[in-house]
């Protein structure tokens, strides 16, 4: 290839950099990929409404969807750009990167013409949801229980009745808020699965002879062990060892879970409440129904609970039918939205007991792995719902499905913290129960609002089907419980409930029918009418990762006083006060899946200020007679208000001084006074505004009697200095009914120049003039009612001529001859006459 010459190296140059530039900014011009990554900016997907404008405008140009960006962009005073679009109403919108998404889809939200407006988020394939670190929650082969936590596991062909609570947990862990008690034997607070999980709770034991721990009820809830001696609990009763019950039970329902130590439990990360009425031969209906109302808080004898609980886990109870004293306390915790969990009891399929057979609990019955009744459980058409309750299977040797707990090694008091394993294995409904309160404490997590009923009839609606009876099967299937024991049976929805527990499907159908939070902001909750207030929905909430997509906003009262300026529709409004009183708001919010909520607010108006009248009078003393207007126009009225009307009226001492000359419901008003009288009156304007308000004012005018008319008549105004002049009265006049009494002449200014001869008393005086220049004369006259008037006249005196006469005329003629003096002065004018013409000709 030829060497280019030197010369073009740079022209080459310098276009190949600008190309270079031009390409640049070409490739900026286009639109990012849809692909682009969530750090290049905020994204968000935006649904249009049918009807807006830009829409309808869409249509009319026949778009294939919306491209919008440019005009919301305008709008909100961002940069934003078009991203796909997803239907013909639906689009992506791209904002910059020093938005969040949330904040964009936040703001677009607002406008008039977008029915809702989402952040565009990643979603991931759903793997299998990680486990806990408990190590004893997975199977393992030569562990003390080779099957773990078999029941929490998903359910499969050998686990049949496993709840799924690992599905659960992908959707969540429970809230550490929600407060589960468990009526039982107490806790041991040391054990390292409970010891992070326990509230403070209440020893309920009162008897000093049964409660093990040397006293009656007490504000601890710690298990002494509930061990007994032969016949200690009835003739021929056997010795037994302490249970350590209520330590099985609450770790079933909140052990520690993920914490690398012992076992999982199914509501993870709630709370435990302990609450102690079982003793050594277990409890009186009167300290457990005591400790049920105080787990609620629905009693503070003996002390108050600062932690009242949502569920309460009842894994005890007794034969015979539900007391009234029970159903009253079981009445008042549903009242109160407090969801009771009780065990079936181990009758062998025998019917329920106390208190599972009261209405408004949900009674548990056990169920084994395979799914078919446990040989302990009871049954009934009570029972809710089923739920594993362990089992062996074999009847020698290691007990391979029972249901791992926290427990202790002690047989009597307290030992070594442990957990209860194939030999030392705990078995029964009272095991299965603490798995639905667990259940219920998750259900409650994502959706607060739910109600025991609710609760019930979703975990019934949500439990998986018992298994089939097979053909030839030797299992017989459950029938209704009579005197005659029912070991393994295959279940049936009249006998073992609706079904087997299926803890992530229940809390899945909770977290769904959780319905958003409507909150109502306002700018202020008490205004002055004629204000705007801000209305802000900002707080509202959707459950789990919904969001919430529309606003419905409305005034269910006080509409005469107070309307929506602008739209309705949006996370914010306007409203406009107008009169006084209170007017409710009603907002109802929707999230994404549909859900809605409404609440209200009542805000308060009060009254503005009352007008500001202003009055101006023409004059605030005049002499009777003498009209007087009053402008009242500068008169006001609080913002958002106008004057309405005016009303003067006028009050006058004496009366009748005063009257009005024009109308009294005008802002300007005109007054006339009496001639003959004299004395004050008041001038009062009252306004009234459009809402009703008046204000007023009020001004005083003092009227002073009508005086007498003065007159000066000059014998001349204009005197040669030394010359007198006559000045006279006689013009001068009192009003009617009255004379004038007093004269007295005065000189104002220039005496120098003149000065009075004579009286200055009387009717007439005489004016002696006596130097060039001006004097001014004043004559004040007084009338018999004591009123006076002025009157003052101007005198001009001339300096006396010194000039003398008789000189000859040479001309002769007296008079008729010329002075020499007019020639120049002729010349001059023919002179500017003749420059005059010049100008005119030209010249």
């Amino acid at each position: 290839m030829r060497r280019l010459p030197a010369s073009l190296c740079l022209p080459l140059l310098l276009a190949l950099i600008a190309l270079i530039g031009l390409l640049a900014l070409a490739l900026a011009s286009l639109p990012a990929h849809a692909a682009a990554a969530d750090a290049d900016g905020a994204r968000v997907i935006v649904k249009f409404k049918a009807l807006g404008p830009l829409m309808r405008a869409a249509r009319e140009r026949g778009d294939r969807g919306p491209q919008h960006a440019a005009t919301l962009a305008g709008r909100q005073g961002l940069t934003l750009r078009d991203g796909r679009m997803i239907d013909a109403r639906s689009q992506v919108v791209w904002g910059g990167k020093g938005m969040t998404s949330a904040a964009l889809a936040a703001r677009l939200a607002k406008d008039a013409d977008v029915e809702y407006a989402v952040p565009d988020e990643r979603r991931h394939a759903l793997a299998t949801a990680a486990l806990p670190n408990d190590p004893l929650l997975p199977a393992a082969s030569g562990a003390a229980l080779a099957a773990g936590q078999w029941y929490l596991q998903a359910p499969d062909a050998t686990l049949v009745s496993a709840i799924n609570a690992v599905g659960a947990w992908a959707l969540t862990t429970g809230s550490t808020g929600l407060v589960v008690a468990d009526v039982d034997t107490g806790v041991l607070p040391g054990h390292p699965d409970l010891a992070s999980k326990l509230l403070p709770g209440y020893d309920f034991v009162s008897s000093t002879t049964t409660a093990g721990d040397g006293g009656g009820r007490d504000a601890d809830a710690t298990d002494p062990g509930d061990w007994t001696t032969a016949g200690q609990c009835g003739t021929g009763q056997a010795a037994t060892n302490s249970s350590w019950h209520g330590t099985e039970t609450s770790s079933i329902i909140g052990a520690q879970t993920n914490n690398g130590v012992g076992m999982a439990s199914v509501g993870y990360d709630v709370k435990l409440l302990p609450v102690r009425v079982l003793g050594k031969c277990g409890g009186t209906d009167s300290d457990i129904i005591a400790g049920m109302l105080w787990a609620a808080g629905l009693t503070s004898v003996p002390t108050a609970n600062a932690n009242p609980a949502r569920v309460i886990n009842l894994s005890l109870g007794g034969s015979g039918s539900c007391s009234a004293a029970y159903q009253d306390a079981i009445n008042q915790l549903v009242a109160a939205g407090v969801t009771v969990v009780v065990a079936a009891g181990n009758s062998e399929g025998l019917a329920v007991g106390v208190p599972a057979n009261c209405a408004g609990v949900i009674t548990v019955a056990g169920v084994r792995h395979v799914g078919t009744k446990v040989g302990f459980s009871s049954i009934g058409p009570e029972v809710a719902i089923a739920a594993p309750g362990g089992n062996c299977v074999n009847t020698t040797g290691a007990c391979l499905y029972p249901i791992l707990t926290a427990t202790n090694s002690g047989t009597t008091t307290a030992g070594t913290h442990t957990y209860s394993n194939s030999s030392n294995y705990s078995v029964g409904t009272s095991f299965a129960t603490p798995m639905v309160a667990g259940a219920a404490a998750l259900m409650l997590s994502v959706n607060p609002s739910l109600k025991p009923a609710q609760i019930k009839s979703l975990l019934q609606s949500t439990a998986r089907s018992f298994p089939a009876q097979p053909a030839g099967s030797s299992v017989p299937a459950c029938r209704a419980p009579t005197a005659t024991v029912q070991d393994e049976c295959y279940c049936t929805t009249s006998t073992c409930g609706a079904g087997l527990l299926d803890v992530g499907a229940a809390v899945a159908a909770a977290a769904n029918t959780a319905t958003p939070t409507a909150s109502i902001g306002a700018s202020a909750a008490t205004v002055t009418a004629g204000s705007m207030v801000t209305l802000d929905a900002g707080a509202s909430t959707a459950p789990g990762t919904r969001s919430i997509t529309g606003w419905a906003w409305s005034l269910t009262s006080g509409a005469a006083i107070a309307s929506f300026s602008g739209a309705t529709n949006s996370a914010t409004a306007s409203l406009r006060t107008s009169g006084i009183g209170a007017v409710t708001v009603q907002l109802t919010v929707t999230d994404s899946l549909g859900q809605t909520a409404t609440t209200t607010r009542t805000l308060t108006v009060t009254a503005p200020a009352a007008p500001t009248v202003g009055i101006v009078a023409s004059a605030s003393a005049v002499a009777a007679g003498t009209p007087v207007t009053f402008d009242g126009s500068s008169t006001t009225a609080a913002t958002g208000f106008t004057i309405a009307s005016y009303q003067w009226a006028v009050s006058a001492a004496p009366a009748g001084l005063a009257s009005f000359t024009t109308a009294t419901n005008a802002a300007t008003a005109a007054v006339s006074t009496l001639g003959s009288s004299s004395g004050t009156f008041i001038v009062t304007l009252t306004a009234t505004d459009s809402l009703g308000q008046t204000g007023s004012a009020s001004t005083t005018v003092t009227v002073t009697p009508q005086g007498p008319t003065a007159s000066i008549n000059a014998s001349a105004t204009t005197v040669t200095a030394g010359n007198n002049v006559l000045l006279d009265s006689a013009g001068s006049s009192a009003p009617a009914g009255r004379t004038l009494t007093g004269h007295a002449w005065s000189i104002t200014s220039g005496s120098g120049i003149a000065s009075f001869s004579g009286a200055t008393a009387g009717t007439t005086a005489t004016l002696a003039t006596s130097a060039a220049g001006t004097v001014t004369v004043q004559l004040t006259l007084t009338d018999s009612a004591g009123a006076q008037a002025v009157k003052t006249q101007v005198i001009t005196v001339a300096a006396a001529s010194t000039a003398t006469s008789g000189s000859s005329n040479s001309s002769g003629g007296g008079g008729g001859g010329m002075s020499a003096a007019w020639l120049p002065g002729l010349l001059a004018a023919a002179l500017m006459a003749g420059c005059r013409r010049r100008r005119r000709a030209g010249v």
